[in-house]
């Protein structure tokens, strides 16, 4: 059976006992807030408004709602408590910032107020006070990393260079946060004119437990290029473009690092001021928590991280990505329209932009920001392969394969990792009717990533299908099957093949087994049925059919389910018959 085909620095999975007694609660994305004229909102009514519009991750909802119930009801901690996550998570941090005192006068140790105002306090440029907010506070759960990062960036706001270092150390021992603690000694180091000590710190930083995120190698290649070392900073790109060759990072480093460049911009430091150095921190926890079950928190650092720096196109870029998981595409488009589309997230801001006006509705326009942007960048794929995604999703199989068919061209010679684009491509030629076409594509795809499941599957379902090279479509499958024994998909088509043998006994349980790994598939079911009906299990197998009828199939299979629900099936073709 055809398979179903369809996007952080320092994240790390040892996060659960961090996150005892954590705070910023759950968050959410945004219409408007309104109520009718003449309603007069009730504290129970917006607080459940609120815990609605949180439950739809709808952000600025969740914030209009919970300032509501507080307006209500203004001493309810709890009110208080939703309101002031909430309007951080909008990125409302002055308001925030005003409650959170409230908050603080009736509970004093509530981490995540202490952090609002003293957020609020740095940028006012009141240091002090923010340092002596958090110095005051214990160290335990989250604040592990969190309060050390701010007071090291306090500490350089207050031209305290050493005492930063010495305030970044207990991240050392949380594990799998080594390499964002190396990361920062070495961005305080620079900031502090210790370049020897910088230097030693970004390289650990890069061989630690976090990797090598792109935003480190240009941290410690730009670190580099500063100090005049091109040929160093060119080597170390080169290093990492095996590991990441399609990142835009690595890619401006080269550019700007070729021999016989005129003239040599390098790239900006991650925190060329204290302010910036603390937005940093935040976004580098934005960027690390951005995971489901924590993606509020995640949301939460990085509307700090915007309020101490809402230029730096890294921190942009990171807060809109996760205003984009959230399914906020409206939000998220605002702000990737505020990155310059020559700064290095650019690109992947513009490629965003048109996939959010896809989602919104708005295909043509899509498709316009797609195709001006693979002009303006003729040395990347991403908006023809892009542009080919969207036009598969609308059903124009042919003006996919047509978009596949640009990038292709851009190619050159393909490497192994180019598979997936023929194997894309070969999609579309299939369902446009070319089969030709499509066999040939899917044929190079396995040139390229011989035994590649996916691809392995689709052509030799396919030949099954159309009752060709079916011995052939069998051993691959098989290979599938081997590799993927828990598909669905992959299982339903090796039992489709013996279907197609006359191998009713074999087919069946494989059948049986594919829907139990997928049972609201319609053609799977519909399979098991026509299985079924050839062992003898004619009960059974009108069940799967009506089973199959309940799970929306397509018009085509709708009506060959419900004439074999009446006539049955006709006689099988004796397997001599089929094309080998």
């Amino acid at each position: 059976m055809f398979p179903r085909t369809a996007t952080a620095a320092f994240r790390t999975t040892a996060l659960a006992f961090l996150l005892t007694g954590c705070a910023m609660q759950a968050a959410a994305p945004p219409p408007q807030a309104e109520v009718p004229d003449g309603i007069v909102p009730t504290a129970s009514g917006s607080y459940l408004a609120a815990l609605h519009a949180q439950r739809q991750r709808d952000v600025a909802a969740t914030a209009e709602f919970s300032a509501r119930a507080l307006e209500s009801d203004p001493n309810n901690l709890e009110f208080q408590l939703r309101a002031h996550a909430g309007l951080v998570e909008a990125g409302r941090i002055d308001e925030a910032a005003m409650l959170a005192r409230r908050i603080l006068r009736v509970s004093p140790g509530f981490a995540p107020a202490h952090l609002t105002v003293a957020v609020s306090e740095l940028r006012a440029g009141n240091a002090a006070a923010a340092q002596a907010r958090l110095a005051s506070l214990p160290i335990q759960g989250i604040s592990r990393i969190v309060h050390p990062l701010m007071l090291a960036w306090i500490d350089m706001a207050l031209d305290r260079p050493a005492a930063a270092i010495i305030a970044l150390r207990p991240i050392q021992e949380v594990q799998g946060f080594r390499s964002l603690h190396d990361y920062h000694v070495g961005l305080v180091n620079e900031l502090a004119g210790r370049f020897d000590d910088a230097e030693e710190a970004y390289r650990k930083a890069l061989e630690g437990d976090g990797g090598a995120p792109p935003r480190l190698v240009e941290a410690y290649g730009g670190f580099l290029e500063r100090r005049g070392r091109n040929a160093d900073a060119r080597n170390l790109y080169l290093r990492f473009r095996a590991q990441n060759p399609d990142s835009p990072i690595i890619r401006q480093g080269l550019l700007r690092t070729a021999p016989g460049v005129p003239t040599r911009v390098p790239a900006p430091s991650p925190a060329p001021n204290a302010l910036a150095g603390a937005s940093e921190a935040l976004a580098n926890l934005a960027a690390a928590f951005r995971q489901d079950n924590t993606i509020s928190l995640a949301l939460g650092y990085g509307r700090l991280a915007l309020y101490l720096d809402e230029k730096d196109p890294a921190t942009v870029s990171t807060v809109a990505d996760i205003l984009d998981q959230l399914g906020q595409r409206n939000e998220a488009g605002k702000l990737y329209a505020k990155i310059d589309p020559a700064s290095v997230y650019g690109f992947a801001a513009r490629l965003r932009l048109a996939e959010n006006m896809f989602e919104n509705g708005d295909v043509e326009g899509a498709l316009r920001g797609l195709d001006r942007l693979a002009v303006d960048r003729p040395d990347r794929l991403e908006p023809l392969i892009t542009m080919g995604n969207l036009l598969r999703a609308k059903e124009r199989f042919a003006d996919a394969a047509a978009a596949y068919g640009r990038a292709i061209e851009r190619i050159g010679t393909p490497e192994q990792r180019h598979w997936s684009l023929f194997y894309m491509r070969g999609i579309a030629f299939e369902r446009a009717k070319n089969w030709p076409a499509a066999e040939r594509h899917f044929k190079r795809a396995l040139e390229l990533q011989p035994d590649q499941p996916d691809v392995l599957n689709y052509l030799a379902y396919t030949w099954v299908d159309r009752n060709e090279n079916i011995v052939e479509a069998e051993r691959m499958l098989r290979r599938a099957v081997e590799q993927r024994p828990n598909s669905g998909q992959i299982v339903d088509s090796l039992g489709w093949a013996f279907y197609r043998l006359g191998r009713y006994a074999e087919a069946v349980p494989l059948l049986e087994r594919a829907a139990e790994l997928v049972p609201e598939d319609a053609v799977i079911l519909d399979h098991l049925g026509d299985a079924m009906w050839r062992v003898g299990r004619r009960f059974e197998a009108a069940f799967q059919w009506r089973r199959a009828l309940s799970n929306k199939p397509e018009p085509d299979l709708k009506a060959e389910i419900e004439k074999k629900l009446r006539d049955g099936l006709r006689p099988p073709v004796q397997p001599a018959a089929v094309k080998r």
